[in-house]
């Protein structure tokens, strides 16, 4: 597994910055922070991330810039979390993958429900040339049926669309053939694919929450330790210049923390 400052030092360099300078209040509003951060919408710039990331090109024309704006904020935000600064070498590593990588095929700004599951299908079959190694005997063609299977995993709900759990063991038991169960590929992907599967906030709730049966095989704790900081910084993202933005992240974390026990209590009563 490479790094993200290895593989995309000038993206890594600004986001220090601009993380340093969020972390001692020198950015004080949203249109100061996107002046700062939109190099990162320049022609060389998000070359040099597609031939690392493919599909970047593609994102960062979405929403005017900015999905690709919104991303960005995401990682900076995640390296000035506390469950980022005290955690081991490796998961700080899974939390940067899993950062920049969580909304690669997100196409709409708020409507998009099933994005992060579309995204997990896209971000599977680059893995290998991040560096994420696959299980033995398995093969490029076992990651594109995978990617199809989670790609078709979508429905229209209104105006919106929304992942379908329907499939879900068969997903989960794909991704641990292919990656493994407790690896850094498996918890990168797993939180790609359920950053938007969790209770949040009650002002922003997700459209389809995994039930307690379905959080019994598709997630655990050291799953949680790359998935809970990328919910809170993607929720952050949206509420830094909030006044409830301290109430907010109070709340997601609590949220985080009742999953947590959720996952405990399934291993308990052996569910797991």
């Amino acid at each position: 597994m490479f790094t993200v400052q290895a593989k995309l030092p000038a993206f890594w360099n600004l986001s220090k910055k601009i993380a340093a300078d969020l972390r001692n209040e020198r950015i004080s509003d949203r249109e100061s922070l996107t002046q700062q951060i939109r190099p990162i919408l320049n022609h060389d710039f998000v070359r040099t991330i597609d031939e690392v990331i493919p599909g970047w090109m593609t994102l960062s024309t979405l929403n005017n810039g900015g999905t690709a704006l919104h991303t960005f904020l995401v990682f900076a935000l995640c390296l000035n979390l506390p469950e980022y600064t005290l955690a081991d070498e490796q998961t700080c590593i899974e939390i940067e993958w899993a950062a920049i990588l969580h909304d690669l095929d997100k196409k709409l700004a708020r409507q998009d429900s099933a994005h992060p599951f579309r995204s997990a299908a896209v971000v599977s079959t680059i893995m290998p040339g991040l560096g994420f190694e696959l299980l033995p005997n398995i093969s490029t063609a076992d990651l594109v049926a995978w990617s199809n299977l989670v790609m078709a995993a979508q429905h229209s709900d209104g105006d919106r669309m929304v992942h379908d759990h329907s499939s879900l063991k068969k997903i989960i038991n794909g991704l641990h053939k292919n990656l493994g169960r407790d690896t850094s590929a498996s918890r990168v992907l797993k939180a790609v694919l359920f950053h938007q599967s969790l209770p949040t906030l009650r002002d922003w709730r997700n459209a389809v929450l995994l039930t307690d049966e379905e959080l019994s095989f598709a997630l655990t704790l050291n799953d949680m330790k790359v998935l809970g900081p990328l919910m809170v910084a993607d929720s952050d993202s949206w509420n830094i210049f909030s006044e409830a933005r301290s109430s907010y992240l109070f709340e997601l974390r609590a949220n985080n923390a009742n999953t947590r026990n959720r996952i405990q209590n399934a291993v308990k009563s052996g569910a797991i």
